[in-house]
C-alpha cells in the first residue's frame, strides 16, 4: 500500500511541477517578477529534477521559461531594467563570446550562427542566459527581505543535494573510478568533479555567511548545509575541489576567524589519519609508484600542452567558442580540464583578460559589502560571496566549472544581489526585521575568536 502511494505521488511529480512554471511565469509577469528567479534558483542545480518535465510541450525551456517571466515582470511591475555596475564588463563579455562563436563558425566551416543548424550556438545560447541572470537578480531582487528569501532558497538546495548524497552513497575502503558521488547532475553530463566544485563554491558562500550572520534559523541552515555537504565533497573524489574548499578556509582565517587557521594547520600536517581511507588514497594516487603520473593526471598535461600551442599560434582571439573540442574531433578527451587554458585557447588574450576582470570584479563586490554593509546579513552575503569567489576562481583550474548553467547560474545571480545589496547599504541602513537586532558597524578584517 506505501509503495503504491509513493509511486502514485511520484506520478504526479511532474505535472504538477509543470504546472507550477507557467503560473509561476504569469505571476511573475503581472505581480512579482522575483518569483520566477526564486522558481529557477530552485530548479537550475537540479537537473534531474526539471528534466522529468522534456515529456510536456515546451518543457525543455523551462529555464528560458522563467527566465523571459523574469525579464518581462522587471519591466512590467518593477519599474523596467536598472543600470547595475557591472553592466559594461559584462556586456562586453557577453559580446567577446558571441564574436568568438563566429571564429568557430568561420574557421571550422559551420553554418552560421544565427540558425538552429550552427551546434555552437545552443551552448552559447545557455551561457548567455547564466549570465543574464546577473541583471535579472540585480532588477527584481530589490529588498533585503527578498534577498534573504534567495539565499535561504540556495542554502536548501545545497542541504538537499548534500543530504541526498549523504542518504545513496557509501564509499569503500579503497578509491574507485567508478564508484563516486555525482549528485543530481549526471544526468546533463556532468560528474562527481562537477559536484565537488558545485559544493566547495556554495558550501564556502554558506559557511562565510554562518560566520556573521546573526538569525538564529538561517545560522542553524547554514551549519547544516556545510556539515552535510563534507560528505559529497569528500566522496565526490575531486582533488579541485579539496584545494578550492581549503583556499575558502584559508581565505576565512585570514579575513575572519583565525582559528580556522589552526584548522588548516592540523589538517596539513594529520590529514592522512583524519581522512576517510579512500580520500586518502585519490589525495596520493597523482604519481604512480614508480614516479609517473597517474593517467588522470597525465592526460590533463596532454590537453594543457595543446591549449598552450594553440594559444601560441592564436595569442589574440584564439580559435573560437567551443573550438578546443572542434580542434580534437575524434579523440577519447576534448575538454582542457582547465577552464583558463580552455578560454585562452578559444578567445585568445582577450578573452583571458575579460575573464579575469570579471573575477575580479566579483571579488571586489563581495569585499565591499562585507566591509560597508548595513545589516549583519548583508556583511554575511558579502564575506560569502568572497569565498564563493574564490572557491570559483580555484576550482576552474582544474576543469571547466564556470560556463554550465546547473553550476553557474547561482555566482550569477548571488553577484546581482551583492551589487543590489551595495547600493542599499549606500543608500540608507535596512531596519530589522527578524526580531531581533540586524545592524551593525563595519566587521574587522580579523576577528581574534
Amino acid at each position: 500500500m506505501l509503495t503504491a502511494l509513493k509511486e502514485f505521488l511520484r506520478g504526479l511529480l511532474a505535472p504538477t511541477l509543470y504546472a507550477t512554471v507557467f503560473v509561476t511565469f504569469f505571476a511573475s509577469v503581472v505581480r512579482r517578477a522575483e518569483w520566477a528567479l526564486y522558481l529557477l534558483a530552485i530548479l537550475a542545480p537540479l537537473p534531474v529534477l526539471w528534466y522529468q518535465l522534456h515529456q510536456f510541450p515546451m518543457g525543455k525551456d523551462t529555464m528560458d521559461i522563467l527566465i523571459l517571466g523574469a525579464m518581462l515582470g522587471i519591466m512590467v511591475n518593477k519599474g523596467g531594467f536598472e543600470r547595475a555596475p557591472g553592466t559594461f564588463l559584462i556586456v562586453v563579455f557577453m559580446v567577446v563570446s558571441y564574436v568568438a562563436v563566429w571564429n568557430t563558425t568561420l574557421r571550422f566551416q559551420l553554418p552560421a550562427p544565427f540558425t538552429t543548424d550552427n551546434p555552437v550556438l545552443p551552448d552559447w545560447k545557455n551561457y548567455v542566459e547564466m549570465i543574464l541572470l546577473y541583471f535579472l537578480a540585480y532588477s527584481a531582487i530589490k529588498t533585503e527581505e527578498q534577498q534573504k528569501t534567495l539565499l535561504v532558497i540556495v542554502a536548501t538546495v545545497v542541504l538537499l543535494i548534500a543530504v541526498r548524497e549523504f542518504r545513496n552513497f557509501t564509499a569503500g575502503d579503497a578509491f574507485d573510478y567508478d564508484k563516486r558521488a555525482e549528485g543530481p547532475f549526471w544526468i546533463v553530463g556532468l560528474g562527481a568533479n562537477h559536484l565537488g566544485a558545485f559544493i566547495a563554491d556554495y558550501t564556502g558562500l554558506l559557511l562565510g555567511m554562518f560566520l556573521i550572520d546573526k538569525h538564529k534559523y538561517r545560522r542553524w541552515l547554514y551549519l547544516a548545509a556545510v556539515l552535510f555537504s563534507i560528505h559529497p565533497l569528500f566522496f565526490s573524489y575531486s582533488r579541485g575541489a579539496y584545494v578550492a574548499m581549503l583556499a575558502v578556509v584559508i581565505v576565512y582565517g585570514l579575513l575572519k576567524k583565525r582559528s580556522l587557521l589552526v584548522l588548516v594547520a592540523a589538517l596539513i600536517f594529520a590529514w592522512q589519519v583524519v581522512l576517510p581511507p579512500s580520500v586518502v588514497d585519490r589525495i596520493t594516487m597523482t604519481e604512480t609508484p614508480t614516479g609517473e603520473l597517474e593517467e588522470s593526471a597525465a592526460d590533463r598535461v596532454l590537453l594543457w600542452e595543446h591549449a598552450k600551442q594553440i594559444f601560441e599560434e592564436h595569442p589574440v582571439f584564439g580559435i573560437g567558442f567551443s573550438g578546443f573540442a572542434y580542434s580534437l574531433q575524434g579523440q577519447r578527451l576534448t575538454d582542457t580540464h582547465n577552464f583558463y587554458m580552455k578560454v585562452a585557447a578559444e578567445q585568445g588574450m582577450i578573452g583571458i583578460v575579460l575573464l579575469g576582470l570579471i573575477l575580479l570584479r566579483a571579488l571586489s563586490s563581495g569585499w565591499r559589502l562585507y566591509r560597508g554593509g548595513q545589516s549583519t546579513f548583508h556583511q554575511a552575503l558579502g564575506l560569502g560571496f568572497i569565498g564563493c569567489v574564490t572557491a570559483l576562481a580555484v576550482s576552474n583550474i582544474f576543469g571547466d566549472r564556470f560556463s554550465y548553467f546547473a553550476l553557474g547560474c547561482y555566482f550569477w545571480m548571488l553577484w546581482g544581489v551583492v551589487e543590489r545589496a551595495i547600493l542599499l547599504s549606500h543608500e540608507a541602513t535596512v531596519p530589522a526585521t527578524d526580531g531581533e537586532a540586524d545592524t551593525a558597524p563595519p566587521p574587522e578584517i580579523v576577528s581574534e575568536q
